[in-house]
């Protein structure tokens, strides 16, 4: 029996290196589909999985892209450079809107787009389709009980919030990840096609926007979507008195003087036109989650960007009565991805000056990454009114999220099978607990302690790397306490299976059961010395428990201290629970319809029994609805629904 427990430790490493190869030997293959309806120009692309971020590629990419964001980027602010490119009228929205009645107008948003090829495919489906019937009951009112359907049309404009693909802007992953599932399920039909704008997230940031310009800033098409942008920022007209503002602050949180006149000197204009005018403003992040008022002013919070910004805005406007003009601007909303879910905190109807403050927070970064919890997220949040340096307090209550909180925490306990779900993980272990193990066996006795440290400084370097580093004072000493135990548990553990598991007298964990391959002789040929006698065991389970140890840690900080939300999130990809916006602006109201996607489709697999071109095809003439029950054996009416429906009266 104790001899079977030992074939059964080399059994689950076998299978976790097999696993891990598998996936680099089985990638996916190029497909071929056409640009155009017409099948004239034909393009190629490779689908995409999900980015993982616990493996080697995963964490290295992060390591360089955070360093290199903090560091050279913070120099090199191209952002500067653009006010050098062509100037926008404001006015590209509205006079390309070529199919949209006078009274109306209508855009579509999403997030945190290009990740895995069935995620972001099925979201853009959807967004591209002429028109679709979603059922629609307000999740989140108990009083409505009846569900109706509503008609909804693809919008003039499709405006895209950061973070086009993962898990760094590159030609190559905007060709897989963004452009090539667009061009799939939206060929260019030839026509004056709706048009799409997008600000850039830290993903698009981390090649300095290099490719981003090249992307979004050259006047060209992108499937049937034409692009007008000549920054990484803009301010279009909507309606008369209703604008659209896309903020390029991702970097630190920060915002370039030019880009700021930029924005001053446009709401200028549009004030000496108007009474009153109307923003739905869009930013880099969701900077109310963590904003603590009772340290405004003490310390930097990404809030005060966003404060900073429509302050300097008011302001702006304000200066303007010494000229006898007298204007106002209200940012009715604030629009932000960044975090995968969706969530809109609602200003108290009954707080003083609600008609002039910010009414509606909403975060929808659905657009097909990985799922972000949800359970978090604070019943109310207290956040300052921005257009004064006063600390006036206001209360934002949680008026809707999805997924919800219920299965965002059953979610997080996957975690505890951590180094089953992430294999590649747990693999990359095994090669550090083979350089552990073998200079352990080598070295003298100085060097044989030193060693041991290897992995849990990994462990707290990794760790330090995604920490907040705005955090409060208090944050600040809670995760470095919970570092140090990671630390001193991590060393705990290689201090027992180095120093202390030969003396127990585990012999069915010698190396000797390996006979029937010549163990010795391998050892020998490796240079391991005599005596080493547990070495296979040493390696294997060190590697097992350190990848347990890590996946119960950020559980355990992030239950008891709600830190690690991203860590907990992309622990276990959430492929499914996506979601979009769409917008409808009048003169007097604006309407946002929120969709939800319950299950992605599974394109990857539909494309190994037709072909990308048919597809096509099947997709611009058959009715939507079919076309996913026929294709995905998915009921599209419980699959895809209007979860909830903001109305701002203006």
């Amino acid at each position: 029996m104790e001899t079977l427990f030992f074939y059964l430790l080399l059994l689950v490493a076998v299978t976790f290196l097999i696993f891990y190869f598998k996936d680099s030997l089985y990638a996916s293959k190029k497909v071929k589909i056409f640009k155009d309806v017409d099948e004239k120009y034909p393009y190629y692309f490779i689908p995409q999985k999900p980015v993982k971020w616990f493996d080697f590629t995963g964490l290295m990419n992060s390591f360089r892209m955070v360093s290199l964001s903090a560091d050279i980027l913070s120099i090199i602010d191209k952002r500067e450079m653009q006010t050098a490119l062509g100037k926008d009228t404001g006015r590209e929205l509205i006079e390309n809107n070529c199919d949209e009645p006078e009274d109306e107008f209508w855009f579509d948003f999403i997030a945190d787009t290009g990740d895995g090829f069935d995620a972001t495919t099925s979201v853009f489906y959807h967004l591209t389709r002429d028109s679709y019937i979603y059922s629609f009951k307000n999740e989140f009112n108990r009083d409505v009980e009846d569900e109706v359907e509503i008609k909804l049309k693809r919008g003039s404009v499709l405006v895209v919030g950061g973070d086009l693909v993962y898990p760094v802007g590159s030609e190559i992953n905007y060709r897989d990840r963004f452009k090539g599932p667009l061009r799939l399920v939206a060929p260019d039909t030839k026509e004056a096609g709706p048009i799409l704008i997008a600000t850039p997230g830290n993903h698009d940031w981390y090649d300095g926007l290099s490719a981003f310009f090249r992307l979004m800033c050259q006047r060209s098409k992108i499937s049937d979507y034409r692009t007008v942008q000549n920054r990484s920022y803009f301010a279009y007209l909507l309606r008369d008195n209703v604008h659209l503002m896309g903020i390029d602050n991702q970097l630190l949180g920060d915002i370039d003087i030019p880009q700021m006149t930029f924005f001053t000197e446009y709401v200028e204009r549009i004030s000496k036109g108007n009474d009153t005018n109307h923003i739905i403003l869009l930013i880099a992040e969701p900077y109310w989650y963590n904003y603590q008022i009772k340290d405004r002013h003490k310390r930097r919070q990404r809030m005060d960007s966003l404060e900073y910004i429509i302050r300097t805005m008011k302001e702006a406007v304000r200066k303007l009565e010494a000229s006898n003009i007298k204007s106002e601007i209200i940012f009715d909303v604030v629009l932000t991805g960044d975090i995968h879910h969706y969530s809109h905190y609602k200003l108290d109807e009954n707080e003083k000056g609600y008609d002039k403050e910010i009414k509606h927070y909403i975060t929808s970064g659905g657009g097909g990454a990985f799922g972000h919890v949800t359970d978090f997220l604070k019943d109310t949040i207290t956040l300052p009114i921005l257009q004064n340096t006063t600390t006036t307090e206001l209360t934002y209550k949680l008026n809707g999220r999805y997924p919800s909180k219920e299965k965002s925490g059953k979610k997080t306990f996957w975690n505890l099978i951590f180094f089953i779900i992430n294999y590649e993980f747990t693999v990359l272990l095994f090669f550090l607990s083979l350089i552990v193990t073998y200079t352990h066996c080598y070295s003298d006795s100085i060097l044989k302690g030193l060693i041991l440290f290897l992995i849990p400084v990994i462990f707290h370097f990794t760790i330090t790397k995604v920490t907040n580093t705005e955090c409060s004072g208090k944050e600040e000493w809670t995760s470095r306490i919970l570092r140090g135990f990671l630390f001193i548990l991590s060393f705990a553990v290689q201090w027992f299976v180095f120093m202390k598991l030969q003396t127990y007298g585990f012999a069915f964990l010698k190396d000797s059961h390996l006979s029937f391959i010549h163990i010795n002789e391998i050892k020998s040929f490796f240079k391991i010395p005599v005596g080493c006698d547990y070495f296979v065991s040493q390696l294997i389970i060190s590697a097992l428990l350190q990848s347990i140890l890590f996946g119960w840690y950020i559980l355990f900080g992030y239950h008891f201290f709600k830190l690690y939300v991203t860590e907990i999130s992309s622990g276990k990809i959430n492929t499914g629970n996506k979601n979009f916006l769409k917008f409808k602006i009048t003169d007097k109201e604006i309407v946002i319809y929120v969709v939800a996607i319950k299950k992605t489709y599974q394109w990857m697999n539909l494309l190994k029994k037709k072909q990308a071109s048919h597809l096509q095809k099947e997709m611009l003439t058959e009715d939507p609805k079919k076309f996913i029950k026929d294709n995905f054996k998915l009921d599209p009416g419980k699959n895809v629904k209007i979860i909830d429906k903001i109305t701002i009266s203006l």
